[in-house]
Order: structure tokens, then sequence, then C-alpha cells
């Protein structure tokens, strides 16, 4: 919420205040604080209102010049998509190798802003100093024109036609803009345009700088004070520039508690914003999701696994792949168990021409997802049955081995899956029971299967997995004493 007022402190007059009263309002204040901070612009906070000036945030002169400190903040703030700083820093060498000219060039046409600007001029390694003034007396529409359309710039966040322009009837922000010329009767409750809540500011020109810099920007919404706002978000930028320098991913986050992550240890709204959609995607991160990333990174031999289990893309046919990293980031953060998720990599690994499925990924998955269970419904807590499931399983094959009868290990894992797959549980619990008659092992975990599967299905997806763990193990023990032999 923005007001109009008159205040003074330290000597210093302001005439406006916002209060973080929704995400939109929040990112705003994290934004311009950073913009206030870095360009020596007066501002104060109090309680949970910041105080400044309007004349400090609007573009009052309607042009590149009015607006030179917002530019030169968005310049300092994407760095890296400005063009012609690149342009600048090859150019301040002494000496220019043919890459560095090839590099320079390209540049010079990188978008329409740059062709416009440097039209009809090549650098041939002798006219550095040409280039370089037109950079620097035409720098405020280069950035501007480059801020604007740059799909990680305001172009990501913000309809680019409210480009640094009055507040209006509707929201600039990508997903509340609507077209009011085509569009009032619909963007209200009950086709009433006068219900609508979705007020336009033009501080929320200043939301892109609150938001991470990554493929998928991140706003964390801790709004119970200003001083939480800046604080978390400024280590979560912090912590993905240091930590995530090639891969800033907004998933890597949760599962590095142990390297520093905890930012994130209460309950707390989180907006996200992803390149390619044109809307932003909210979700309330809560105490119980973050107890489980919290499991899973303290386990360090565990965590430093997960690297190879979550970057995969499972290939379920040519037009889909399952996204593991996503599916159990997004399980988790809504208490969701992983069964769902397990069955369909257990369907497509059967599928396969392979003799066995993905053991790895699954035995991870399946870990992750008896603490989801654990943590969510207290299931399992504390109880032997999941390390019992494992070792029934290791005994079942060791039996069939001793009586050359390994064949029949492969026929129970595929018959076992696929009653899971079909949600078939009664069959499962029969096929189960054989086999322990079959073999005399007995499986002390099935109590829990009996009397309610659905609570303890993770203890089948162990065993079956296990089932297959064991006897992969068995045969490379098989193929050392052979190999030892000879």
């Amino acid at each position: 919420m923005i007001s109009k007022l008159e205040f003074e402190e330290n000597s210093v007059n302001y005439n406006r205040r916002i209060e973080p009263s929704d995400w939109r309002y929040s990112a705003a204040i994290v934004g311009m604080v950073r913009f206030f901070k870095d360009r020596n612009i007066p501002y104060i906070i109090k309680g949970r209102y910041l105080y400044y000036n309007f004349e400090d945030v609007c573009n009052d002169g309607k042009d590149f010049e009015g607006d030179r400190e917002y530019l030169l903040f968005a310049e300092k703030w994407f760095s890296d998509k400005m063009h012609h700083n690149v342009v600048y820093k090859r150019l301040c060498r002494d000496q220019f190798t043919e890459e560095t000219i090839k590099e320079v060039n390209e540049k010079l046409s990188a978008n329409t802003v740059m062709k416009k600007v440097f039209k009809g001029i090549k650098f041939d390694g002798t006219n550095a100093e040409i280039i370089k003034h037109l950079v620097d007396d035409n720098r405020l529409e280069l950035i501007s024109n480059t801020f604007c359309n740059s799909t990680s710039g305001y172009r990501k966040f913000i309809n680019t036609s409210k480009y640094r322009s009055e507040s209006a009837d509707v929201c600039r922000l990508l997903g509340f803009c609507v077209d009011t010329g085509r569009k009032t009767k619909s963007i209200g409750f009950c086709f009433d345009k006068d219900s609508r809540t979705f007020n336009d500011e033009v501080e929320f020109d200043f939301i892109p700088f609150a938001f991470s810099r990554s493929g998928s920007s991140v706003f964390i919404n801790n709004n119970t004070s200003i001083d939480y706002l800046l604080k978390a978000n400024d280590e979560m930028e912090y912590f993905l520039s240091e930590k995530f320098e090639e891969q800033k991913t907004w998933n890597s986050v949760f599962y590095s508690y142990s390297e520093g992550a905890g930012f994130i240890d209460y309950d707390v709204e989180v907006i996200i914003k992803n390149t390619e959609t044109d809307y932003y995607e909210s979700m309330f991160v809560r105490q119980n999701a973050i107890t489980i990333f919290e499991t899973i990174s303290k386990d360090s031999e565990f965590s430093e696994s997960l690297k190879n289990v979550f970057k995969r893309y499972v290939k379920v046919n040519e037009n889909y792949y399952i996204n593991v990293m996503g599916e159990v980031t997004n399980s988790i953060l809504n208490e969701l168990s992983l069964d769902d998720l397990i069955e369909r990599l257990m369907k497509v690994e059967y599928n396969t021409d392979s003799n066995t499925p993905d053991t790895y990924c699954l035995s991870r998955l399946i870990y992750i997802n008896k603490i989801i269970y654990e943590t969510r419904e207290g299931n399992m807590e504390k109880t032997p049955e999941f390390k019992g499931s494992s070792a029934a399983a290791s005994q079942v094959v060791q039996y069939f081995i001793t009586n050359r009868q390994e064949n029949k290990i492969k026929g129970y894992q595929q018959r076992l899956a696929n009653t899971l797959i079909s949600k078939d549980y009664g069959r499962f619990i029969e096929i189960m029971l054989q086999l322990s008659s079959y073999t005399e092992v007995p499986f002390v975990f099935m109590h829990k299967l009996i009397q309610d599967f659905e609570a303890n299905k993770n203890l089948a997806y162990n065993f079956i997995n296990s089932l297959i763990v064991s006897s992969k193990r068995k045969d490379d023990t098989q193929e050392g004493g052979k190999s030892n032999e000879k």
C-alpha cells in the first residue's frame, strides 16, 4: 500500500511512503531500497514503512535524461546483459586480437538499439575511440532499450508497453495486465470492473531489481518487517551468486542447507518468475518442507549423490521427459509423497530393453519418500520396517542364488512392480505371501502393508528396489570371483 504524506526525519522531507501489504509492494520496496543505496538517494525505514520522495522514483522528464539514475542502476544491476558494456571493456585494452575484434563486431549488432547507434560502423582495431565516444554519447538510450526489451530484464517481469509510465487503471505486471479497451468487464468480480483489486503503481518498475538474477527469478516475501525482507533476499542473492555461479537454479537452494542456505528457515511465501512464462508463480514454503530439505542436506554422502540423480531428465517418449529435481522439489513443498514419481519411473524402467531398472535413482527417491512420510504423517518413525524390507529382499536373492534359480528374481521384480503400477495392492500382498512361503524368509514388515497399504507403500517400493540392488550385487561378486579364478 502506498500513501502520500508530508514527513520529516533528520532535516530531510519525504512525501511518500510504502508498506509491504502484498508481495508486489514488498518486492517494490526491496528494489527501491537497493536503488536508493546504490545512487545515494535519501530514504528512511520506520516500522513497516519505507519513506521516500516520489520525484526520486518517477520519470519527471519523460525522457532518458530525466530517468538517468534509474537507468544507471539498471545498467549496474543487469551489467552482464548490457552489450555496450562488453564492447567498452574490450575496447579499453592496449592490443586487439582477431577474436576480440570479432566479438566486438558481434556485440555492435546484438540488438536493435546497438544496430541503430553503431549503424555503418565496424570495428577494425583502429577505431576504438570512435566507438567508445558513441557509447558515452548514447549510454542512456542503450541502457533503456536493452533493459526494457531483455528477456532477463524489464520484459521478463512487466508489460513493456507500460515501461516507466504513470500509474494506470490496471497493474503493469505480467499476469496482471490486460487490454482495458477490450477486457474491462472481465477484470473484476461478477464482471464489475470497479471491483478489481490489481492496482498499478509507478513503484512497481523497481520489482525487477528485487528478484534474484537467474533463469527462475525468485523473491522471498518475508514481509513481517522490511528488515527481514531485505535480509532474506540479500542473503539469497549472495548465496546464488557464490554457490551456484554456473547453475543458478531455485531448486538447488533447497538441497544446500549444509552449505549455508538457511535463509529460508521459517514459513514464508515465495514468488517465482520464469523466463518462459508470462505469469508469476506463488508458493508457500512450510516448516515441514524445510525440515525435509534440512534432513536431506545434512546427510553429506547422500546429498552429494543427489547431484547425479536430480540433474536427470528421464525419457518417457520422444516428446516427454521427467524433470526429476523439479518433481521432487514440488512434491516436498506441497507435502506430497513421491509415490507417483517412483511408480512412473518403475514403469519406464521396466518397459525398456535393459535387464534391470536404474536402482541408483530409485533408491534415492525411495529414501526421500521415507523422510516425507515420517515428517508428514509420522508413519514408520523410529521403526525397523524400512531396513527390514531391505534385509528380507537380500535374503530372498540369496535363496534363489543358492538354489540356482536366479531367473526367478527378475520375474518377481516385474510381477511386484506391475501390481504397484496398476494399484492392485491385494495382488501384491498375495505374491509376497507366496514368496515368503516359497523361500522360507519371514517378511516382518508385511503387517504394516496389510494394515494400511497406502500409508506404508514406501516399504513395497523399497523391497522391490532392494531385490534389484541385491541381485546386481551378487552378480558383480560372482563375476569378480570368476575373473579371479582365471
